[in-house]
C-alpha cells in the first residue's frame, strides 16, 4: 500500500499538468478567435474533396490567381495590399490553400502533391480558362508543378520571393517523422504549437523579414496569428507535415524545362537574394527577374506602388489569353 503511494502522487501530478495545459490550449484558441482578422465579405466556398476551400473573387478581365505562402501564418490576407489595384484590370482570385487561413484544416499528411491538385482543380472548376498564376514565398512550387503536370491551366507565373533549391531539397528523415508525431499529439502537441506560434514569436519572424516598416509588421503579425489559429487545434497537423518537409519538393529540374513565361520578384533584404536569383537564371535563361530595394520577403505589401509597375507591364491582358 506504502508503495503505491508514490505512484498514485505521480499518476495524480501528471494528470493535473495535462488538465492545466489542455486548459491552456483551449483559452489561446478561445481568445485567438475573439478577433477575425482573415475573413472578408467577398469569401466564398469551393467544396473540394479533402474540406471547404475559402477563396474570393473580386474584378473583371484576364484571371489571376494569387496564392500565398505555403506557412501555417500565411493566408490570402498577404495580398490584400494590390488585390484592389489588380482587379481594376484583371478577375483576381485569392484562395486559403487546405490547411491554412480560413479553409479546412483535416487531419492528414499534407504534400506538394496535395496543394498541386487543389490548385489545379480549382483552375478548372471554378476559374474555368487559363490563368496568370501569382505566388508567395514556397507555394512556387505548388505552380511550377501544377503547370507541369497541366500546363494549359496555366498562362504566366509570377513568383514572389520563390524559395531556394536548398530550401526545397529537404526532405522528412526518421528523425522529421518523429517530430511529426510529437506535434500532432492531442495536448503536448497542441501546446509546442502554440508556443511557437505566440504573438511573440510571430512578430519577431515579421520584424526579420520585413525590412523597415513597423506598420506592415503589426499587420502581418495580427493576420499571421489569426491564420495560425483558425480552425482550433487541427491547425497543427498542416504545421506538423510542414516543419517536417513533407510538403517539400525539389521543383528546379522542372524550372529548367517550363516552357511558360515566369516573372521572378525578390526582396532586396531576403538572405543570399542575388545568389538565389543567379540561380533561378543559370537554371533557365529565359526567366525574366528583378530586384526591389529597400523591401524584405513581402515586397508586394513593403512597396505595392513599385510592385504594381511591374505588374502592370508583365501580367497578360485579356487580349492574350486564349478564350
Amino acid at each position: 500500500m506504502k508503495k503505491s503511494k508514490p505512484l498514485f502522487k505521480i499518476a495524480a501530478v501528471s494528470a493535473s499538468a495535462l488538465f492545466a495545459t489542455w486548459c491552456i490550449n483551449k483559452l489561446i484558441f478561445v481568445r485567438s478567435s475573439l478577433k477575425d482578422h482573415l475573413s472578408t465579405d467577398r469569401d466564398q466556398i469551393y467544396p473540394w474533396r479533402f474540406g471547404n476551400i475559402v477563396y474570393t473573387k473580386t474584378g473583371e478581365g484576364s484571371p489571376i490567381l494569387l496564392i500565398h505562402d505555403l506557412k501555417s501564418t500565411a493566408s490570402s490576407n498577404e495580398w490584400e495590399g494590390i488585390l484592389a489595384r489588380l482587379a481594376k484590370n484583371h478577375t483576381v482570385y485569392t484562395i486559403d490553400l487546405i490547411g491554412c487561413g480560413r479553409s479546412d484544416k483535416p487531419k492528414m499528411t499534407y504534400t506538394n502533391y496535395v496543394y498541386v491538385q487543389l490548385v489545379n482543380d480549382f483552375i478548372r472548376n471554378v476559374i474555368g480558362r487559363p490563368t496568370d498564376v501569382m505566388t508567395s514565398g514556397v507555394s512556387a512550387s505548388i505552380a511550377v508543378m501544377g503547370c507541369t503536370a497541366e500546363s494549359e491551366l496555366y498562362h504566366r507565373i509570377v513568383m514572389v520571393d520563390p524559395p531556394s533549391e536548398q530550401t526545397l531539397r529537404k526532405y522528412p528523415k526518421a528523425n522529421h517523422k518523429a517530430l511529426k508525431y510529437l506535434i500532432e499529439c492531442p495536448i503536448i502537441g497542441t501546446f509546442i504549437y502554440n508556443v511557437i506560434f505566440s504573438r511573440y514569436f510571430i512578430k519577431k519572424e515579421r520584424e526579420h523579414q520585413v525590412f523597415d516598416d513597423e506598420q506592415v509588421v503589426e499587420r502581418l503579425t495580427q493576420a499571421g496569428y489569426g491564420a495560425a489559429h483558425h480552425g482550433g487545434p487541427a491547425v497543427r497537423y498542416f504545421y506538423a507535415s510542414e516543419r517536417s518537409h513533407f510538403t517539400n519538393i525539389n521543383m528546379f529540374r522542372m524550372v529548367g524545362r517550363l516552357d511558360k513565361s515566369m516573372y521572378l520578384i525578390f526582396g532586396e533584404t531576403e538572405p543570399e537574394t542575388e545568389e538565389n536569383m543567379d540561380h533561378y537564371l543559370s537554371i533557365n535563361p529565359a526567366i525574366e527577374a528583378e530586384i526591389l530595394p529597400d523591401c524584405g520577403h513581402y515586397p508586394h505589401l513593403e512597396r505595392p506602388d513599385a510592385f504594381m509597375e511591374i505588374c502592370s507591364i508583365y501580367l497578360a491582358s485579356e487580349d492574350d489569353l486564349d478564350p
